[in-house]
């Protein structure tokens, strides 16, 4: 499948007539540096665009950004704001193409997702119908991580997930990033039951759906990872029946910078958030790559 998503030295040794040579550091474990990671509950800057295409319609591009916080099982807490654009072919059809012309212009806009304190929280255009006076945040459930997944659908913050994506792999090759700096590249291709046998993020995103329609799609993967064995870019491609194709190229900037990134991340006032019992109507839910892929035929 096309990847229409991808956006995408030398060691010197020291020695003297005393001091034999020093030997390169080994890249760190990748799965042992994200448990670090966690356990010093490191933020990581997001920067992600996905989307979903398709010949005849064409499709729509979400842009998200943001910033996650690492902590318990993987990720503690996450605040993005996500964008929509639509291609000027589905632009063309939204009155009579399969998509919902209102949903859309509302997603338009720039929506914000908070994932605090266990508690998943919503706001923006695609909300506000449905908020009462004097309320700008919606309760939307309870989640640790929804806020940061949704469109990208591996989440490589798992240990168990990017452990079991690793054991996948089918290639791997030096690359860089920066300025002289090492990284290593990862290629190969799992499964949703593989991905949904190990990742409680997938399992969340599926919900009560049947997995057996699509249990053997084959998500095509590639992973960026720096020489302190942190996640770099991530890029994700699926196909989804009725000739769609689905795409996220996830970034992660900042990693690897002497100085970390230091960022809490705050539920929104509680005088600010309606909750479910008070929403004049239902929630609405953002499109979603899953959501065309078990209903798209």
């Amino acid at each position: 499948m096309t990847r229409w998503t991808t956006l995408v030295a030398a060691t010197a040794l020291a020695a003297t007539l005393i001091t034999p040579p020093v030997a390169a550091q080994a890249a760190a474990d990748p799965v042992t540096s994200l448990k670090g990671q966690i356990s010093a509950h490191e933020a990581v800057r997001v920067v992600e665009d996905s989307g979903l295409r398709h010949a005849k319609w064409g499709g729509w591009t979400a842009i998200r950004r943001g910033v996650l916080r690492l902590g318990g099982s993987g990720v503690a807490a996450a605040d993005l704001t996500r964008t929509y654009k639509v291609s000027r072919l589905m632009g063309d059809h939204l009155d009579d193409g399969p998509w919902d012309a209102d949903k859309v212009n509302a997603e338009i806009g720039a929506n914000r997702s908070i994932s605090a304190n266990g508690m998943l929280y919503r706001s923006g255009p695609l909300y506000q119908p449905v908020l009462p006076d004097g309320r700008t945040w919606a309760l939307a459930g309870r989640s640790g991580a929804s806020a940061a997944y949704g469109d990208q659908i591996v989440n490589v913050f798992e240990p168990g997930t990017l452990k079991a994506l690793l054991s996948t792999a089918a290639g791997k090759k030096a690359s860089k990033y920066g300025i002289r700096k090492k990284a290593t590249e990862y290629t190969g291709v799992i499964t949703f039951r593989q991905l949904s046998a190990v990742s409680p993020t997938f399992r969340s995103l599926i919900g009560k759906r049947s997995l057996t329609p699509v249990a053997g799609t084959k998500i095509t993967w590639h992973l960026r990872i720096n020489d302190l064995g942190q996640a770099l870019t991530l890029g994700t491609s699926w196909p989804i029946a009725g000739g769609y194709e689905a795409g996220v190229f996830s970034q992660y900037p900042g990693r690897g910078l002497p100085r970390r990134l230091k960022q809490n991340i705050p539920a929104p006032r509680a005088a600010l958030v309606a909750t479910p019992s008070t929403l004049t109507g239902p929630l609405p839910r953002p499109s979603s790559l899953l959501d065309a892929t078990f209903s798209v035929g």
